[in-house]
This record gives C-alpha cells, sequence and structure tokens, in this order.
C-alpha cells in the first residue's frame, strides 16, 4: 500500500452515474475532497456526505495536488484539462492527475506530456464494473503511468476498487480498457443470441440461464446482462451510448495498428444501430433487442 494521503490535497471533477459513487467512498474512507458539480442535486447531496463544494475548477487546481477526474470523452477531459479556467494553467508542482474517464491512449499520452512541464504526471485509470461497482467500491481498475506514482496512488484507488493492475506507461491502461469493451460488447452480442434461441425453441431462458452459470459459459455479463435481457429491464449501469464511444476508440486502435477485428467491427455496428434508434441513455444490455430483430 502507498503512503497515506494528506486529507487537504484531493480533489474530484466528475460526478455522474460512477464518479459520484466514487467520491462518497473517498469521504467514506476519511479523505477530505474537495469537487466542482454543476448539478445543484448532485453537489447538495455530496456536499451532506462530507465533500467541499469548489467554485470553479481553477479554485480546485490551484489548492489540491491530487484531482480525480471522471468524464465522459476526450472532448471533455481536454476542456477541463486545457479549456478556459482550466486544470493546467492553476496546477501546483508537483500534481497528479487521476483519470478514471474512458478515452483515447493518444489523449493521456499527450496530457502526461504537457504535465511534464509543471512537474507534475497523469495516471490513466479507467475502470470496469459499472454502477454497481463504484457503488460497493469492488471495481477493475486499469493504471497506466509513471510507475513510482501508481505506487504513491494506490492506497487511494483501493477505496475504490478491489482489482487494481498496473498495466504500464501512459496510454496503457486506456488499451486495457478498450480490449475490456470489445471483450464485454461481443459478450452481450453472444448472451443476446443465446437467449433469443432459448425462446424461439420455447426453452425458459431464466434456466438456460442457470445451467450456463455452472459450466466454462459462466460470465458476469451472462449474470447480469443475461437477467437484464430476460426481465427487459434497461436501466443504465452503463449507458449504450458511452459504451458505442468506447467501442469508437477501440476500433480506431485496431484501425491504427492495422488490426481487422470482425467481432469487434460487427459490436460496434450493433452498438450505433441502438444509438440510432435512440436508445443511447439505456443500459447496453439494450443491444439484445437488435440482436433480437437481426434473427429475424
Amino acid at each position: 500500500m502507498g503512503k497515506k494521503i494528506s486529507h487537504d490535497e484531493i480533489g474530484f471533477i466528475g460526478l455522474g452515474i460512477m464518479g459520484k459513487p466514487m467520491i462518497i467512498n473517498l469521504l467514506k474512507s476519511g479523505y477530505k475532497v474537495k469537487f466542482f458539480a454543476r448539478r445543484k442535486s448532485v453537489a447538495k447531496n455530496v456536499r451532506s456526505k462530507g465533500g467541499i463544494q469548489c467554485s470553479s475548477i481553477s479554485s480546485l487546481a490551484s489548492t489540491c495536488k491530487i484531482i480525480f477526474l471522471n468524464l465522459t470523452d476526450d472532448k471533455a477531459i481536454n476542456e477541463v484539462v486545457f479549456g478556459q479556467n482550466n486544470i493546467f494553467d492553476n496546477i501546483q508542482q508537483k500534481s497528479t492527475l487521476i483519470d478514471m474517464s474512458t478515452i483515447s491512449p493518444g489523449t493521456s499520452i499527450k496530457i502526461a506530456k504537457k504535465l511534464k512541464r509543471k512537474n507534475s504526471y497523469i495516471l490513466d485509470c479507467p475502470v470496469s464494473g459499472g454502477e454497481i461497482g463504484a457503488i460497493n467500491a469492488k471495481l477493475s481498475i486499469m493504471v497506466g503511468g509513471d510507475e513510482r506514482i501508481y505506487k504513491k496512488m494506490r492506497s487511494l484507488l483501493s477505496c475504490l476498487g478491489d482489482n487494481i493492475t498496473y498495466v504500464g506507461k501512459s496510454g496503457s491502461g486506456q488499451i486495457a480498457k478498450a480490449c475490456n469493451q470489445i471483450l464485454v460488447a461481443q459478450t452481450i452480442v453472444a448472451v443476446s443470441e443465446i437467449l433469443a434461441l432459448a425462446k424461439e425453441t420455447r426453452t425458459d431462458p431464466v434456466l438456460v440461464q442457470k445451467a450456463l452459470m455452472g459450466g466454462f459459459a459462466y460470465s458476469k455479463i451472462l449474470d447480469i446482462h443475461g437477467t437484464r435481457i430476460i426481465k427487459g429491464h434497461f436501466n443504465p449501469g452503463f449507458k449504450s451510448k458511452l459504451h458505442l464511444k468506447d467501442m469508437n476508440i477501440a476500433t480506431g486502435l485496431c484501425r491504427e495498428y492495422g488490426l481487422t477485428l470482425n467481432g469487434a467491427k460487427y459490436a460496434r455496428r450493433i452498438l450505433k444501430k441502438v444509438v440510432n434508434a435512440d436508445h443511447g441513455n439505456q443500459d447496453s444490455s439494450i443491444m439484445s433487442k437488435i440482436i433480437k430483430n437481426l434473427t429475424k
């Protein structure tokens, strides 16, 4: 475990479905955390848990030497780090950004290079586990960046997840997350197909799921997403439009390195159909509806 972090140097920006439970878990662990949030209801809730609200990103950056980020995409990260009233112009020397967002590896590398001018660092720390993992501090965290800085920050990360893996240099965490998102998307496709087969043959999908859970076919996707598909409940643990964004990153990496991953391309097409059908705010398990229509 790393050295215990001072209580007066932690900030958090990005209090959405994943970020809000993350900051609450840091507060539960005894850390004082400053935060910036635009949504009044979220800000009020986090203040009630002990969070200290900052009026601007710049004021947070000038007073916190460790800043967590959990934002939607590359554009949002670039805006917060380099845009108006930003982190970069106000950050202290020897500060660390811990970026829990899923963005392109190239953006993480670019930020890391620019932060070196201020003797500061970024760890790319995308996560897997969805909202329930964030709430229960059971996230899988994939870390890229300076290993020495990672070791210092591991105690903080352990407040958020129980499977923390240092993958390598800056951008490596994001590459691992791209691999994760490919695997999850394709597994949702597979689960959707087997449940469609069960239903078409008038075989109880609940019992099929139960039978498969006991063998080599077991997966969290079969368990959690399979249950959502069977019940038709698609409230987001992870929004389809964000999964599509991640698959765009993953397939972009494939093109960059001259790889043709047909399964990844197919899963991305399904997610694109989901978003085009105005289901982007639903959980990505709603891919099953598109799969069902394609089987006919």
